[in-house]
């Protein structure tokens, strides 16, 4: 629940579906609190709940105060974390018909490379569909 909160918050205005039916993002918490309910009872809609309080607490130690209030953060993501998930990520460039990532930059030296080559490889750069 926790990441469903975290969502809705990131992108506000936005519309959705739940099921067959638009709402906007800010309600999708509490439509899957009220799913919760009616399908598993009150101890899951309890858990649930719990989810969202500490979500928004979440939120609000990490982002609200830190930002407006003038406070410190006091969440702090270990370091070791952050240059792990930081190292994995792709940089992509968005485009209006997709996001295209870059491949990853391969290093002269130990690096591992296979002698299997695909029948693409040694094809060259192409050429444009319907250029000269």
């Amino acid at each position: 629940m926790a990441f469903v909160y975290t969502y809705a918050q990131d992108n506000r205005g936005k519309k959705t579906k739940f099921w067959f039916f638009p709402i906007q993002v800010e309600y999708l918490p509490w439509m899957f609190l009220a799913f919760d309910l009616i399908m598993s009872g009150p101890s899951a809609a309890t858990l649930s709940f719990t989810g969202i309080i500490a979500a928004h607490l979440y939120e609000f130690l990490t982002r609200i105060y830190p930002e407006f209030g003038g406070g410190r953060n006091y969440i702090v993501t270990p370091g070791f974390v952050r240059r792990f998930f930081a190292r994995s990520t792709l940089r992509g460039v968005y485009r209006s018909y997709g996001t295209a990532y870059r491949p990853a930059q391969e290093s002269s030296g130990s690096s591992w490379s296979s002698s299997v080559q695909g029948a693409w490889s040694a094809r060259g750069r192409g050429r444009r569909l319907g250029g000269d």
